[in-house]
């Protein structure tokens, strides 16, 4: 099981992998219970690895705070589940990521965090995640910096051409638009 295919859905409980898609949205397996299902177009679905979490320097995926946590959980501390008071996660959050943002991590967002670890611990090899995950962040990163050593495409503009409207008379002719490279 890997990030990319676990997904939050907004009004669901729990975690769930994608098994598919179809034409009204995507087809669901609850990662509990295993139980499948299809999301509908009005669902908010969030993709696990492409979740981030705020830092004093910027932001840390979630793949590297689950490491962070199963380092801890190997260590022998006793991860909490989701249960636990606001000040409880404010403690857990600072042992799993010291430089967490204090002002834009909420602690609903921790508790959750906490509640996906134990939902996913067993199932998924977070250090293995880790690897991919920066991985794809140093390929992205390369074509990044492809994209900026290539030379820009010139661009033709076409003949300007007059349209009709829906009622018949001419419009201005127009050309078409330009698109951002």
């Amino acid at each position: 099981m890997k990030l990319k295919d676990i997904v939050s859905v907004t009004g669901m409980p729990g975690l769930h992998k994608v098994l598919g898609q179809n034409k009204t949205g995507l087809i669901l397996e609850s990662v509990a219970d295993g139980k499948k299902f299809a999301s509908n177009l009005r669902q908010r679905v969030s993709i696990l690895a492409d979740i981030s979490m705020f830092t004093d320097e910027g932001e840390v995926k979630l793949a590297e705070v689950f490491h962070n946590i199963h380092e801890l959980d190997k260590g022998g501390e006793d991860i909490p589940t989701g249960k636990l008071d606001n000040n409880e996660a404010k403690e857990w959050m600072a042992k799993a990521l010291p430089n967490y943002d204090r002002d834009r991590v909420y602690p609903s967002d921790m508790k959750k965090l906490f509640s996906w670890y134990h939902m996913l611990n067993g199932k998924m090899d977070f250090a293995e995640q880790l690897k991919e995950d920066e991985s794809e962040g140093e390929e992205a990163a390369e074509k990044v910096t492809e994209k900026k050593a290539s030379p820009k495409k010139t661009t033709t503009t076409a003949k300007k051409t007059a349209t009709k409207t829906a009622s018949g008379a001419k419009s201005k002719p127009s050309a078409p638009r330009k698109m951002g490279s």
